[in-house]
């Protein structure tokens, strides 16, 4: 059926019309797979004539792969704009597989511009999708379609665990909330946390740091069970805004001290805790860009939970990049990234 290149499992997949995941169960034996589930893809093996041996791996590697990087559109030194340098970096170490990108962008407040986004790629002939967690119905409903048409993806940043995702490249945003609250109180005890949080698209249905929210919670309920979090939000692109809702909100809650901003953008803060600085003030931000790493360094963050971000996307496109050449299944499926805790006495080297 196929002599001009090498069958790989996601063929067998949208032959016969199971997850790739199903395909490399049946394949390796590794169960929970139904009789009749089993047959079908034992029947598009046979007529496929798949094979899962090394040789097929390098057959696979003379073909050309372009992989869809869909991702929110940024300005430059912004958390989007830092993982796209990685996604470049990455493609650039294993260019001689013939892997090539392109950049899908959509605005991460107009869910009907991830839609466009997502039509956009299933109408090009692409070999696979790495994407994160914005718009969470829309993705589902994206990943369905990948899936029925056979296209392998891998998710950056934030995962959907449900999904049959190929890779995942990433801190946990859980863990990662987890360890920005234990930052926040650990060496006292705090009754009320200010949460900073960014003015998103009018429908709410963008949600990108939910998972680190989550994960911050979680560890006031099991340590400071009495600490109490009060949360604002703040328009991004107008810092007269900003400036006018923080300095509102402090002055509703003049016993908050403590603060912390569970998205990349701490920066947004600096006017307000420059102009009303207070020695008592502890924040906790997230994310090396190095708006934030100034923020650090001139004292107005105490923490800044982080990885480095461009390595992340690299990696991403490193590893889906070899499922795609082998035709196969991960032998490492997450690759989590541990977390750095960057205060202004560790900036040096960084």
């Amino acid at each position: 059926m196929r002599n001009d290149k090498a069958v790989t499992i996601f063929d067998v997949a949208r032959l016969a019309g199971v997850a790739r995941g199903t395909v490399d169960r049946v394949v390796y034996k590794r169960g929970g797979v139904s009789k009749k589930t089993e047959e079908k893809v034992l029947a598009a093996i046979k007529e496929l004539n798949y094979s899962a041996n090394p040789i097929a791996s390098q057959l696979a590697s003379k073909r050309q792969f372009l992989i869809a990087c869909l991702i929110p559109s940024a300005r430059p030194g912004e958390y989007w704009a830092s993982m796209q340098e990685g996604f470049e970096s990455g493609v650039a170490e294993i260019r001689s597989h013939a892997v090539s990108l392109k950049m899908y962008n959509f605005d991460s407040d107009n869910p009907d511009s991830y839609r466009d986004a997502c039509e956009r790629i299933l109408g090009d002939k692409v070999s696979g999708v790495i994407m994160n967690v914005v718009f969470e119905d829309a993705l589902r409903a994206f990943a369905g379609k990948l899936e029925k048409a056979g296209i392998p993806y891998a998710f950056v940043d934030r995962k959907l665990d449900d999904l049959d995702y190929t890779v995942y490249c990433g801190a946990d945003p859980f863990e990662a909330g987890y360890l920005g609250a234990y930052l926040l109180t650990h060496r006292m005890q705090v009754s009320r946390i200010g949460m900073i949080r960014i003015q998103r698209d009018p429908r709410g249905q963008a949600d990108p740091n939910k998972l680190r929210r989550e994960g911050f919670m979680r560890y006031l309920k099991d340590y400071c069970p009495e600490c109490k979090v009060f949360s604002t939000f703040i328009p991004p692109q107008d810092p007269e805004g900003t400036l006018q809702i923080l300095e509102e909100f402090t002055a509703a809650h003049p016993e908050i001290r403590h603060f912390v901003m569970a998205n990349s953008r701490v920066h947004l803060m600096r006017d307000f805790l420059v102009r009303h600085p207070d020695p008592e003030r502890s924040v906790v931000g997230y994310d090396d860009l190095e708006r934030n790493l100034a923020m650090v360094q001139d004292g107005l963050v105490e923490y800044l939970v982080t990885r480095r971000t461009p390595r992340q996307a690299h990696n991403a496109v490193v590893e889906f990049s070899k499922c795609l050449i082998s035709g196969s299944a991960p032998a490492k499926r997450n690759h989590y990234m541990h977390m750095d805790i960057l205060s202004r006495f560790n900036l040096k080297d960084y």
